[in-house]
């Protein structure tokens, strides 16, 4: 009897420790955004990914060491949607000028980073409500140019092109069953970028990736947990889309 016990202590042993080895190893992933945009994609990517998350009211936060460069750099990617604290003072205005510095430097260093698209993201859609990241430090490590005027195409598209069905983000995806991508942000790709999807009317890129140092960076320009994404978000790949975007940055 002493003998199982003892195989039987063993093995939870053994279990626990690598659920342990596990947890350690799991990429890193900051998301910064509005609460419902964070809730969704931390319910996609755990437990695969160690998630933290920081919504808007965390980048005001005074007292806050998470976005120090130091902090930031120890991450293996950073996920920014929109940042939406009332009309006239959104997007880029919620995030310090320090904060987005540190985050570049993060990404030159090894840090991945993707930016998702909507109202409040991108250049966005109005004054009052807007991304406002055109010429920012976040603009210059995007494999996008974002425009410095309005922005959004609410009409979306309806079936977008797949312009690499090998790329580790598409990989592996049924996007047959995909009948609509929804609304986005007009972006160009920058020099250098890769298109992955795209709209086939206007020829505007949909999931582009590049490079900022040594940091892999990813343009989402559809929306999530909103309007635009309310038919892609049905799409039964849709979880998995967003943890090949994660693994692609942190790898």
């Amino acid at each position: 009897m002493k003998g199982k016990v003892l195989t039987l202590a063993v093995v939870m042993c053994l279990l626990v420790g690598f659920a342990g080895i596990s947890a350690a190893d799991a990429p890193r992933i900051l998301l910064i955004a509005k609460p419902d945009q964070t809730m969704v994609l931390a319910d996609y990517l755990r437990p695969e990914f160690d998630v933290e998350i920081a919504n808007e009211a965390d980048l005001l936060d005074p007292y806050s060491e998470l976005f120090t460069l130091e902090s930031l750099a120890q991450f293996d990617g950073i996920i920014l949607g929109e940042l939406v604290m009332g009309a006239g003072y959104n997007g880029s205005a919620v995030m310090e000028a320090s904060i987005q510095g540190a985050i570049k430097s993060a990404v030159a260093q090894g840090t991945g980073f993707v930016h998702i698209g909507g109202w409040c993201s991108y250049q966005g859609g109005n004054p009052d409500w807007a991304g406002l990241w055109h010429g920012t430090p976040i603009d210059e490590i995007l494999p996008v140019h974002v425009s410095n005027t309005w922005d959004t195409n609410d009409d979306g598209v309806d079936i977008p092109r797949l312009n690499d069905a090998r790329h580790p983000i598409a990989a592996g995806l049924d996007w047959r069953a995909l009948q609509r991508f929804g609304g986005y942000n007009r972006v160009t790709a920058a020099e250098g970028a890769h298109v992955v999807l795209s709209d086939p009317k206007s020829r505007l890129p949909l999931i582009v990736t590049g490079t900022y140092g040594e940091g892999k960076t990813v343009a989402f320009t559809g929306g999530l947990a909103g309007g635009w994404d309310a038919d892609m978000i049905k799409w039964k790949d849709f979880p998995q889309l967003w943890r090949n975007i994660a693994a692609f940055i942190a790898n």
